[in-house]
């Protein structure tokens, strides 16, 4: 039997970068203290602020927020969960379900947005009338409505659930298609912009996909297992994830050296040459004179749907308070 490092009780993981074994107890408190760490070293919070957590149902967000609800006590922040119910038909109505279940188990308010009651279809509706891939629409739908949610609670930053691999194959795509502009938008924090955008915040930043998945395991954290019905089977940013860890196997900690490093130098990548604006339609932010939200509602319903949608988020928020 292996034993952890620290207390000598079976331990569950091996963690190759630290050189250490550990038990559930204490792989759990790693955990935490990772998070923390970031939270403190890329100032994504402070005493006293209010923090959205966008949520979808999967082991990530999950994590994040089992994580934070536990150190928003000691650090002295506030939270809020938001959700966004897809549409996706099977699939949607179990990640409600795991949402509700987490938030309700640790006592945090959840606001549920669902897509088919702002603009009438779901999101593979929408991708397919628009004959755009599903994940390209799901993400100019996530972006805007976790945004718009956020801007009328008044928080201080919405806290994202991507982990270190995500951010990895993120960056490392963008980088190989030249798409320099994009990095720095993913790193552990982006600042707000006043009346447009909420500034996000990665608390996951520097924790491995594996981690958080055996952390929602150890502690019983609710989330669903099943994969997206409208994510492609295989795309670059898994082709760059199965390379990095062969990496991070003959390399441990080459990952965080990665990530620590970008982190450093995110002020070196260009400017986006657009300036931001607000949208014509809506007010929030976009690089035209309408933003994605819009242009994509406008090209299904033949109207651009953002201000109605934000009128009906703060009625929603109303409820919620």
């Amino acid at each position: 039997m292996v034993k952890c490092k620290l207390c000598g009780e079976r331990a569950v993981v091996k963690i190759r970068y630290a050189k250490t074994y550990l038990c559930p107890k204490h792989f759990t408190e790693f955990i935490e203290r990772k998070v923390k760490k970031s939270l403190i070293r890329y100032r994504m919070v402070s005493r006293g602020s209010k923090m959205a957590v966008a949520i979808s149902g999967g082991k990530d967000s999950a994590v994040m927020l089992h994580v934070l609800s536990k150190l928003s006590k000691d650090m002295g922040f506030n939270l809020i969960a938001i959700h966004i119910d897809l549409g996706i038909e099977g699939y949607s109505e179990k990640c409600v379900d795991a949402v509700l279940s987490l938030t309700s188990s640790l006592g945090i308010k959840c606001l549920v947005v669902r897509l088919k009651d702002l603009v009438g279809r779901g999101v593979g509706d929408l991708a397919r009338i628009t004959k755009r891939p599903p994940c390209s629409v799901c993400g100019i739908v996530k972006r805007y409505l976790i945004n718009a949610v956020s801007i009328e609670l008044g928080v201080d930053a919405v806290a994202l659930g991507h982990n270190a691999d995500d951010i990895i194959a993120y960056t490392f795509k963008s980088f190989m298609l030249q798409d320099l502009e994009s990095i720095p938008k993913l790193g552990p924090k982006t600042e707000s912009i006043d009346d447009l955008a909420v500034g996000r915040v990665r608390p996951l930043y520097e924790v491995y996909e594996r981690e958080t998945l055996i952390y929602a395991l150890v502690n019983k954290v609710p989330f669903v297992q099943d994969r997206c019905p409208l994510m492609p089977r295989k795309s670059l940013e898994f082709k760059i994830k199965d390379v990095f860890t062969d990496l991070e196997y003959s390399m441990p900690g080459i990952k965080l050296s990665y990530l620590k490093n970008l982190a450093k130098r995110l002020s070196d990548y260009p400017k986006p040459g657009t300036p931001v604006r607000s949208c014509g339609v809506c007010g929030l932010i976009s690089s035209e004179p309408k933003c994605g939200f819009c242009k994509l509602t406008e090209r299904v319903t033949g109207r651009a749907l953002g201000k109605e949608v934000r009128d009906r988020l703060k009625s929603l928020i109303i409820n919620l308070v």
